[in-house]
Parts: C-alpha cells; structure tokens; sequence
C-alpha cells in the first residue's frame, strides 16, 4: 500500500510540473488568443484569487475599429488581501466560430476582505474582428508569482454585438503639422468624420513619425489624444501639442495618424492615414539675451532654466456656475531663459489642500522670457456639474521647454480665501423635475408600464430631453450597476410645461427573489459621463426619482 501511495504522490507531481502554463504574451493583445482549458491548478490555491464579477456594463453595439468601453465591477471574496493581480479582457465568439481574442489587460495591485473594484477603460477592437456576438470573459492571472497560471472569473458577464462594416465609418485627416524649434513641439490638428447614420463612435488618435512614411519601418512614437466620442453624421477637430525628443535625429519626418495602436493594424487597413508632405525636425538652440531682472525682489532670477511662477490673481467672491467668469492673473518667469509653452490650468477644490481639485479651464502663454512677467484678464468657465458651495480655486502650472523647467515646486498656487460658487439668479435657465412616475409591480419577465410626467420650473426652455428607466439591487443610483430597461424621448419642454408619457418594459427574467428598485433619470447623460453632451440644466439634484419592487415574499402587497 506504502508503494502504490509514493508512486501515486510521484505520478500528481510530474503531472503538475509539465502542465502548460504561462502568461499571456503582450503581443497576442488583439491577436488569437489560445484558449486556458489545459491549465493546472497548483496544490496552492492562493496563487489565483478568489475574484467574482458583481457588474458589467457594455455598450449594445460597436463597430471593428473602434474602442469597446467596458465598465466593470469585481469583488475579492478572499480572507486575506489578494496582493497584485491581472484581469485579461478576451472576447469570445458565442457561436464558437470566431477565434477567441485579446482585448488587453487591468493589473490591480490589491484588494481586502470584501473588498470591490470600479473598472472604468476602453480596450481597442481590431478592425478584422467578425460581425458577430460576442461574450467579454474575465481570465485572473496573479502577477506576483513566476509560475503563473490562470482561471476565468465567475460572476456577472456581458455580451456585445460588433459591427464589421466594409465601409469607413471612421475616416480622419490632419493638417500640416507646425513643428517650433526653439520650443521642440509639434502642433497637430487632426479631423475625425463619422459616416454612420445610427451610433457614436468612441475612438482615439496615435500619432508616430516616420523618415519613410511606411508603417512596416520602425515608427516613432511621439504621443496620443484622449478618448473621445463622435456622434452619428458629426466630426470632431482635435488638436494637440507634443514635446520632441531631443535625441530625434534632425530631417524629415512623415506624420502618421492611427485610430488604433500600430502594433495591431496592417499596411492595407483604413485606420490610420499619412501626411502628404514631411515635416522638418531641426532643433534650434536659441541665444539667450542677457536678462534685466525685474524690480520685485520675489522675481529674480533663480535658475539657468525657465522657471514659471505666479505672481497675483485676484478674482471675485462669487463665481457663477455655468458662465464664464473674469479674473485677473499675473505669471512670471523668475528663471534665466525662455519657457516656450506654459499652460496655467484653473481648478475648484473643496479645501486650500486642492484634494479634490475639478478642472474648470486654461490660460496658454508662448514664449515666456526670462525675467517676464504676463498679466492678463482671463475668463474661466464654471461647469454646470458643480454643485452650489464654497471652494478654493487652485492653479496648476505647466512648463513645456527647451531646456526643461526644474523648479516646479512654485508651479501650483492655491487662493488663501473661499470663493463661493452659486447660480446666477439673473440666468435663464431650464430645471427639469418628475410631477410623479406610476412604477409597475409585475415578475421577472413579464411586461409592464412606467407612467412618468415631468416639468419645467426653471425660467427657459430645454431641448432634447431625455428620461431614463433603470432596475437595481441598490438604494442609490449607480449606472455601473444599474439594469437599464428603456427611455423616452422628447423634444422641447418651456417654463411650466408638463409632459407626460407611458413606456412599455420588459423586467428582467433573471432577477432572483429579494428588494430591487426603480429609476426615472431625467438627462442620463448627467450620470454617464461618457454617453453623449448634456442639456444646458444646471441645478440637477432633483432629476432622479424612485420606487420599490420586491420580487419573492410580499413585503408590502399589491
């Protein structure tokens, strides 16, 4: 029996030490991924987490080409604190025809006893992925152990439909770029069109050089914008500057543009296109006058480089939200040469610690010389989405140059007394409410009404309104976790008007027993700040309304 029981222990190690595990490669993002039904599971289970998803949220649609944005939710179900860990995207074909691929990878360093975690990112979708269905699977891998292996996580999914289309829905093109020597930047402003007549497109621009202006050639990559969404039938002008290497070997240079990452495009793809004509990289070293220091004493020079401080900002005690508002602001330039490009960004803070800062808008200078000082009256808008209160405006200061600021330290500035932001009592603005909503009591899958009617109690009229309906588990509205189930649309709505509207939904046929509730959100894109622009309303606190639905043992009856 001793025998038969040493051979058995031999037999399970062999087994475990040959059995095929291994990472997955950076180069298969976007690629055919190899499928993990081989892996083995090692005798130490703490090497893969025990993670479930509680939420998914996809778009229903997205076209090849583009970018899927994936909002996601886990939870660590561990005793312990999981320590770092990877959630690989893979997108699976529900026919099982397609073969099944890479959408890249979240690295999490650690989550606690309980503990959840708010994924909010778009992940680029080759442009030679199939039409088809398509289920988004979660694949944990733990990145502190060099024998990794890997295990799909449980819990909730979700699907999406992708659109391979023969025809562009993107097309892009950028102007000559304006390349500036003294500073070592180079100006780009690139045109996105989207030709589809349905959706919105989500998408986002790399930029590389090349000295052949061929794709296949080792490439330069010299940044990229920010994710932007572009509505059907509509284009969008982006414009950027980017700091050049001073390594870059002076010539020309050929600009291409590329909706998704290089790596995962081929030369006959439409996703990206190339400049007509070069663009000349020659770094100037500008002479630097000498420099009269100024008469302040907190203004002389303190450096060979540029070095970029401010100097006064006055402002007023209250500031409006949703308008522009002037200020006057003085920067200077305490260093010993030039700062090319110099951006001062204003924020909102809740204390003078900026903790909190929200960005409110900027102030661009060019050229800033050693020793001089800006004064100007720069107006600053503040957003709608601010919330009535008292703030302290903050500022942020960044310094584009050759050579580069060192100092940076006097570079953020924080006012030493509150200004008050409220709404202007003389702006005419719309302010959407419910009068009341009729939330149905109905079962898992059976069909049921919503009677909603709103109105307007601002002083102007609002456009383009929009009302939401969403189920949830949870008392408080989160679209992250919140079923959507259908929405009214309507047109124009002035000062004390009343709309009202009958939707037909569907409850989900998946709810299990136990407390859900529903919302009517009026102006949803308030609360998805990625799903579209939003209607000129300031005062937003009162377009969510709420009501009850049990599903199980009568709590309160019908």
């Amino acid at each position: 029996m001793d025998n038969r029981t040493h051979i058995f222990t031999i037999l399970i190690i062999f087994l475990c030490l040959f059995c095929p595990v291994s990472l997955i490669p950076a180069e298969l993002i976007g690629k055919e991924f190899p499928g993990f039904s081989n892996i083995c599971v090692k005798a130490d289970e703490n090497l893969i987490p025990d993670i479930i998803g509680v939420s998914m949220k996809l778009p229903d649609i997205v076209y090849a080409g583009t970018y899927l944005r994936v909002i996601d939710i886990v939870r660590s179900q561990e005793k312990l604190p999981t320590g770092t860990f990877s959630i690989n995207y893979i997108l699976e074909d529900s026919n099982g025809i397609q073969p099944e691929r890479l959408l890249g990878t979240i690295n999490i360093q650690n989550l606690v006893r309980g503990g959840q975690k708010k994924i909010n990112t778009t992940f680029p979708v080759p442009s030679d992925v199939q039409t088809g269905h398509y289920l988004v699977q979660r694949l944990i891998t733990n990145t502190e152990n060099s024998a990794n292996t890997g295990s799909y996580l449980q819990g909730r999914q979700n699907q999406v439909q992708i659109i391979n289309s023969e025809e562009n829905i993107l097309t892009g093109y950028s102007d000559d770029p304006e390349y500036t020597g003294e500073t070592g930047t180079l100006f780009i402003s690139s045109t996105v069109v989207n030709s589809n007549d349905y959706y919105p497109v989500e998408t986002k621009i790399f930029y590389y050089l090349s000295k052949s202006g061929l794709i296949s050639d080792d490439l330069i990559f010299i940044g990229d914008t920010n994710n932007f969404i572009i509505q059907p039938k509509d284009e969008i002008i982006t414009e950027k500057t980017f700091s050049i290497s001073e390594d870059l070997e002076n010539g020309k240079y050929f600009l291409i543009s590329s909706f998704l990452p290089i790596e995962i495009i081929t030369k006959d793809n439409s996703s990206y296109w190339i400049s007509g004509d070069p663009v000349s990289i020659s770094r100037t070293i500008p002479y630097n006058y000498p420099v009269i220091p100024l008469t302040r004493p907190d203004t002389i020079q303190t450096s060979p480089e540029p070095d970029v401080t401010t100097l006064k900002t006055d402002y007023p005690d209250i500031l409006y939200i949703g308008e522009g508002n002037k200020i006057t602001d003085s920067i200077a330039n305490i260093g010993g040469s030039t700062a090319g490009i110099v951006r001062v960004e204003y924020l909102f803070s809740s204390d003078n610690a900026g903790s909190d800062a929200k960005h409110l808008d900027w102030w661009t200078i060019h050229n800033l010389k050693g020793g001089e000082t800006r004064t100007e009256q720069v107006t600053i808008g503040i957003p709608g989405g601010i919330r009535a209160g008292i703030y302290y405006l903050t500022k942020k200061i960044t310094v584009t140059s050759s050579p580069q600021e060192k100092n940076t330290a006097n570079n953020f500035w924080t006012g030493n007394r509150p200004v008050r932001a409220e709404y202007n009592p003389a702006a005419r603005i719309p302010d959407l409410t419910h009068v009341t909503t009729k939330f149905p009591f109905a079962d898992p899958g059976e069909n049921a009404e919503i009677s909603d009617t709103i109105t307007n109690i601002g002083n102007a009229c609002a456009g383009q309104v929009t009302v939401a309906y969403y189920i949830s588990p949870y008392p408080s509205f989160d679209p992250s976790t919140a079923r959507y189930l259908g929405a009214w649309e309507t047109g124009r709505i002035c000062v004390g008007e009343q709309l009202s509207n009958t939707i037909n939904i569907t409850i989900p046929a998946d709810l299990r027993k136990g407390e859900y509730y529903w919302f009517s959100v009026i102006d949803p894109c308030t609360f998805i700040a990625y799903c579209g622009e939003e209607m000129p309303e300031l005062d937003k606190s009162n377009n969510i309304n709420i009501g009850q639905l049990n599903i199980g043992p009568c709590v309160f009856c019908r």
